[in-house]
């Protein structure tokens, strides 16, 4: 396993282990869509869970410096999908990246 390619290691994931990845992924999103549908939570991706109290200062979830740090956690997340993307093409067609690279 530890000399396989990237992509190849998918194949060898056993179907049990798919339905495993899949029921944890779905049980996620559920709870996520239950705390911003059926509980009417107008701020996207506020479910409720902040333990380490930053939403507890004055301005709450709405203040400046949490709408900072939200933004910039979307746009942390969109340059990191588009690093996926971009190393999932140079392993599905080599040399389809044009960056070099060793």
């Amino acid at each position: 396993i530890a000399h396989a390619e990237p992509l190849d290691t998918l194949a060898m994931v056993p179907a049990a282990g798919w339905v495993q990845i899949l029921f944890a992924a779905g049980l996620f999103e559920l709870t996520g869509w239950k705390r911003q549908w059926n509980d009417k939570n107008p701020i996207p991706g506020n479910y409720g869970y902040d333990p380490l109290g930053f939403t507890k200062r004055e301005g709450g979830f709405d203040s400046p410096e949490i709408t900072k740090l939200r933004m910039m956690e979307i746009k942390n997340g969109r340059v990191a999908m588009m690093a996926m993307a971009g190393w999932l093409s140079n392993e599905s067609i080599p040399g389809s990246f044009p960056v070099w690279h060793p």
